[in-house]
């Protein structure tokens, strides 16, 4: 079982990614938009108190969701560079990813943790 400041972390990042999800899904059921009109999206950072949004595409949403473990946040909103990796970025959003720590890969491990 993850630390406790990392489960805080990790259950934020699954609310943010879960109202993301609600926006994608509203964006393609009333879609009005031309494929490059931009939807604000909340950012998954692991700030708990941010409330900053970010604009994509609905593809650049979907590229980034092709890949089950990446979030979407503000540029500059990696806030534990121990614990996540960016992996892409453009001038309107970054995109990063967990980073497994080696106190989690023996948690897992390890029975009773």
């Amino acid at each position: 079982m993850p630390a406790s400041g990392e489960w805080v972390v990790a259950k934020n990042q699954a609310v943010f990614r879960e109202v993301n999800e609600r926006i994608r899904e509203l964006s393609l059921r009333l879609r009005s938009d031309a494929p490059t009109d931009l939807i604000s999206f909340v950012c998954e950072c692991s700030a708990s108190d941010c409330h900053a949004t970010v604009e994509l595409t609905l593809a650049e949403f979907e590229q980034v969701r092709s890949e089950p473990g990446q979030f979407v946040a503000a540029v500059d909103h990696l806030w534990q560079p121990d614990a996540e990796r960016e992996v892409g970025r453009t001038a309107r959003y970054l995109v990063f990813e967990q980073v497994r720590t080696a106190a989690a890969d023996t948690a897992e491990r390890e029975p009773g943790s």
